[in-house]
């Protein structure tokens, strides 16, 4: 065999492995970055679906409570958890499970939890209905009253009448 072609193919298997070994240094530099990317995004979407406990009534994400004695307990344990590999609505419902559903920043979408949902637009639906009927009411004119009939006229009234045309 030729030592040529034994030094290029050699050649080639060295450039083909340090290639191998440089795509799999820059994916373990990148890798973690992107992991972490995804772990604060997860993050982030599961303070937004919860309540501090506080009692300020705001997402966990959006408490501006320094050093609150709910949400700073609440956040680390979500941050842990998501790195240990649990997913958002593991954790999520372990909250629930341990606060009940007042930890929730939105009502569910099962149950009498969907009422929640469908009952602001009913409301209007129906708000809507009686100012449209009582604007037709308003602007239907009243009912003729029967001219056989005369109106009731006081008597009272008929002689002040009288006299005033007397006077004029």
């Amino acid at each position: 065999m030729n030592s040529q072609a034994v030094y290029g193919r050699e050649h080639r298997r060295l450039l083909g492995f340090s290639g191998w070994l440089l795509i799999l240094f820059l994916w373990a530099a990148v890798a973690p970055a992107a992991a972490q990317r995804d772990i604060s995004r997860q993050y982030k979407e599961a303070c937004d679906r919860l309540v501090c406990q506080c009692g300020c009534n705001e997402q966990l994400s959006v408490c501006a409570m320094q050093n609150c004695s709910s949400a700073t307990p609440m956040r680390a344990e979500i941050r842990e958890r998501l790195q240990k590999g649990d997913t958002v609505d593991l954790i999520v419902d372990s909250f629930v499970a341990r606060y009940g559903k007042k930890v929730l920043s939105a009502p569910t979408t099962t149950g009498f939890d969907l009422s929640a949902w469908i009952m602001p637009f009913v409301i209007l639906c129906l708000g809507l209905g009686v100012v449209a009927w009582i604007a037709v009411r308003m602007a239907r004119p009243a009912p003729d009253t029967d001219e056989r009939t005369p109106p009731v006229v006081d008597p009272r009234v008929e002689e002040e009448l009288k006299e005033f045309e007397k006077e004029s």
